[in-house]
This record gives C-alpha cells, sequence and structure tokens, in this order.
C-alpha cells in the first residue's frame, strides 16, 4: 500500500481526551462524581474499555481496547511506540500498518478487511459480525477516514455490534444496528489529491497463539449499563475507580499489577461475611440482593480492566468494598 493511501488511513481524530481516568473521561457530568471529586487522589488509572484518546490516539485508544479483551495489557502510548510513531503520532495519527506492527508487538495477528463499493455495505457487516461471533474484536474506520473506533463484540439476540469510541465522553460503549455500522462506516474521500478509494475498512484482531480472548460484553454487564438509575455500570465503574486510586500508593500510571476484579473475587466471602455479621440491614433487602449487588460491582470490575498497584493497599481495598456494600446494605444515601 502506497505511503498516500497509509497516511489517508491515519485516521487523526483531534478529540483532546484526559488519559484513561474513569471518573474524568466516561462520567465528568455524573451527580455521584461531583460529589466525590474532593475525595478523589490524582491517581491515574488504567482501565482500557473505559478510556478516551489522548490527541490523535484514536487508533492506539481503540487497540488497547482490543487488546484487552484478548487477554493483552497496554496503553496506548505503549501501543504508538510499538507503532513507531511515538511523537509524530501527536499531529499524524496512526495508520493500519502501524496499528497492525503495534498488534504484532504483542502477540495480536491482524487481517485487514477491506471493501470499495458502497452498495456490498451488507457483506462488510456480515464478514465482520463472523468475526465478532468468535470471540475476537476488531478496529473500524469511521468519519471519512479521520476516526477509529474498537469493535469488541456483536449481540446475536439484539442484532447489534457493539462499539467502544475513544473520544464519546457520555458512555462506555454503543449499540450499533447493522444499518448504522454500514453509514458511519462508509469513508469517503474528499482529498483531492488522494487516490485512496472511498471504502469500508477494518482490522480484524485475534491473538497469534490461537487462545481464546479473556473477555467478552454480557448481558450482565448490558443490564448494568441500561438500568439508567445511580446503581448503573457507570456510576459503579466510578466507585472502583476510586477504591483502586485509593488503595494505590504513588503516583504513576498502572499496568502491571493484578486486576481489580481478581482481588474482588479473592476477597468476596470475607466482605459478605463481615457485612452480614455486623448489619442488620434496613428489612428491606436480604442476603440474596447483597450477593447480588456484589456481583454487579465483580461484573463492572472484569469488564472495565481496571487494575491496582502490585504494593497496593489490600487491607485498605477491603475495608472500602465493605463500606460501599455496607452503604447498600443499610439503605443509605449520601
Amino acid at each position: 500500500m502506497a505511503a498516500s493511501v497509509r497516511a489517508q488511513r491515519s485516521a487523526r481524530g483531534h478529540s483532546v481526551g484526559s488519559g484513561p481516568s474513569l471518573v474524568d473521561c466516561r462520567t465528568a457530568g455524573s451527580a455521584r462524581e461531583g460529589r466525590r471529586r474532593h475525595t478523589m487522589s490524582d491517581r491515574e488509572l488504567f482501565a482500557p474499555v473505559s478510556q478516551l484518546q489522548l490527541p490523535a490516539h484514536c487508533g492506539p485508544c481503540s487497540l488497547s481496547a482490543c487488546l484487552f479483551v484478548l487477554g493483552t495489557t497496554a496503553t496506548q502510548r505503549q501501543l504508538a511506540k510499538a507503532a513507531g510513531r511515538p511523537m509524530r503520532v501527536f499531529a499524524h495519527g496512526i495508520d493500519e500498518e502501524g496499528l497492525r506492527r503495534a498488534a504484532g508487538t504483542y502477540g495480536v495477528v491482524s487481517d485487514f478487511l477491506l471493501v470499495e463499493e458502497r452498495r456490498q455495505g451488507r457483506s462488510f457487516a456480515t464478514r465482520l459480525r463472523r468475526h465478532l461471533t468468535a470471540g475476537n474484536p476488531a478496529i473500524m474506520l469511521v468519519g471519512d477516514f479521520e476516526h477509529w473506533v474498537a469493535v469488541i463484540g456483536y449481540l446475536r439476540r439484539r442484532h447489534r455490534f457493539i462499539i467502544v469510541d475513544p473520544k464519546d465522553k457520555s458512555s462506555v460503549f454503543r449499540l450499533w444496528s447493522e444499518q448504522t455500522l454500514i453509514r458511519r462506516g462508509w469513508n469517503v474521500n474528499a482529498a483531492a489529491a488522494s487516490a485512496e478509494p472511498d471504502q469500508f475498512f477494518a482490522i480484524l484482531l485475534a491473538r497469534a497463539d490461537g487462545g481464546l480472548p479473556r473477555w467478552q460484553v454480557s448481558e450482565a454487564w448490558l443490564r448494568l449499563c441500561e438500568r439508567g438509575s445511580d446503581d448503573t455500570a457507570e456510576g459503579m465503574a466510578n466507585d472502583l475507580a476510586e477504591v483502586a486510586r485509593l488503595a494505590s500508593p504513588g503516583d504513576h500510571a498502572i499496568t502491571d499489577g493484578p486486576y481489580l476484579a481478581e482481588l474482588i473475587e479473592e476477597y468476596r466471602e470475607r466482605i459478605l461475611d463481615s457485612i452480614i455479621h455486623w448489619a442488620q440491614g434496613n428489612g428491606a433487602r436480604d442476603r440474596s440482593d447483597l450477593r447480588a449487588f456484589f456481583r454487579d460491582y465483580e461484573t463492572v470490575a472484569s469488564a472495565t480492566g481496571i487494575r491496582v498497584a502490585k504494593d497496593c493497599d489490600r487491607h485498605y481495598l477491603v475495608a472500602q468494598l465493605t463500606a460501599l456494600l455496607c452503604s447498600y446494605w443499610w439503605g443509605a444515601l449520601f
């Protein structure tokens, strides 16, 4: 592919994000976040499915989300470096060859899906859907060659593609119908100096070792995201982000510590037993309700990929999670 063609597909996406912080990036306007901002540290979290892009980092940011699905950890800055453009990315973005190079560095193979006729949009969607139903994610070009988004799954029952847009501040993901995917995925070349044809284009990703993906969006996650109350996945993600920050010492980004979901699972019974032992509840909820609510937090922790530092204070982490669940058990409002 000619250099001019690759430059056309760089998908610069000049939307300025604030880095991989759940609270500051995805839910900056929420009432819950506003009430608690004064309690937050400046800890920079690593939550790959929930992060916003840095300037012109839509490609690396989307790839970071896809790698998490496949079971690999890499930040958008690490991927920009692996693509060979650690600084130029801020001005020119990263094209498909750079993204393929970066993915390969982390043990992921890439196949290009290119369709140059608009009337074959349904064929493009079908081939993409076939790849997704095997559990593998993809990166898709949108916005007339200006932006990359991650396509991390397909919901057969709802006939919807699951989209993670790294510059969407209002939602962790979107659900696109086939019609929306075809409409948003058709790229028109308005640059007279480029010979790049109008097209649908996606990068299909899979583990090079043939292993299974680590995570897929579940119905439980969707149910939380669509509940429409303070206890949505967004609000819970804020809770867990704060827990991770406060339990992790230092002020550098967390990329190599354990997943918060692993620790929540490890200490589940200790937390639940402590709540039930010391608190009587408000009479409106029973133990099965408490366990169901705890499972919701486990679902969100797993889906967002939040990590804590290797030397995190586990006692403090357990205490915070116990306090969170106690507030639910007592029916308290803060």
